[in-house]
């Protein structure tokens, strides 16, 4: 199998990891919480990793990893749900460590369902719902932006999280489509995210950042539902451009709806 793919992937997967990174908890300090919590959304992860994937990958691996990165972002909204309750009593690592608990159990579900798009589909709007109204426990009234984090934390703290999603890429080429989809949907985003905002801002700012981040996933199950659905009837070019589309109309929406809030 020809690999020379691999390191440029990987390069790409690691410089978009920190841009999203730096863009996000940038926008929190300029914009606010909710519209850095709707840009956590856009698939600047998932994109890199399935234009890659779909140069070496059939259609249908393609399609079955995009549905189990669907059904993963259930684990997803499990994750931003337990970090926001953590985040009130414990320190940014204790969180972060619950956090990943959390999502690593809820993705042992996920991969025991069938690669169904519409029952991921329907599995994501139902947890998120159920997410949204929990969380409402957990934010406090408001949140002002006590000022934006330093650029050179930033900058080491995407370039850390860039190290580890190569990792997961690597390992995920070998795993199959299911393991691939639970792995490539791994919030490694968010998990910098989150510590970022909690130690800079506090743990009301990252309450309310990632309320807004469980819209935000939308987004991302617009991208991955498209790209399931698509990857077997169009060529990678069309489907991965229509799948992007998607998820960008999404989050324009929301930011739209959190700026009209």
């Amino acid at each position: 199998m020809d690999l020379s793919w691999l390191n440029d992937a990987l390069l790409i997967r690691m410089v978009s990891t920190g841009l999203v990174v730096i863009l996000v908890s940038w926008s929190v300090g300029a914009f606010g919480p909710l519209v850095g919590g709707a840009l956590a959304g856009l698939p600047m992860v998932l994109g890199p990793a399935f234009f890659f994937l779909s140069r070496e990958a059939s259609a249908d691996f393609v399609a079955i990893t995009a549905t189990y990165s669907l059904i993963s972002l259930c684990a997803t909204q499990c994750f931003v749900l337990t970090y926001m309750a953590a985040a009130r009593r414990l320190s940014a690592a204790a969180a972060l460590a619950l956090s990943v608990l959390a999502w690593m159990l809820t993705a042992l579900l996920c991969r025991q369902l069938p690669p169904l798009p519409w029952l991921g589909l329907a599995l994501f709007i139902a947890l998120t719902g159920m997410a949204l109204h929990a969380s409402r426990h957990f934010a406090p009234p408001s949140a002002k932006s006590p000022g934006k984090a330093g650029w050179g934390t930033l900058l080491m703290r995407g370039t850390l999280a860039g190290m580890l999603v190569a990792a997961i890429t690597t390992s995920s080429h070998w795993l199959g489509a299911s393991s691939a989809g639970i792995l490539l949907a791994f919030p490694i985003g968010y998990t910098v995210i989150a510590t970022t905002i909690h130690q800079k801002m506090g743990a009301h700012q990252v309450i309310h950042t990632l309320r807004s981040a469980l819209l935000g996933g939308c987004s991302l199950a617009a991208f991955c539902l498209a790209l399931a659905l698509l990857a077997t009837r169009t060529p990678p070019w069309a489907a991965l451009s229509l799948a992007t589309f998607a998820a960008v109309l999404v989050t324009t929406a929301l930011v739209l709806r959190n700026r009209r809030k």
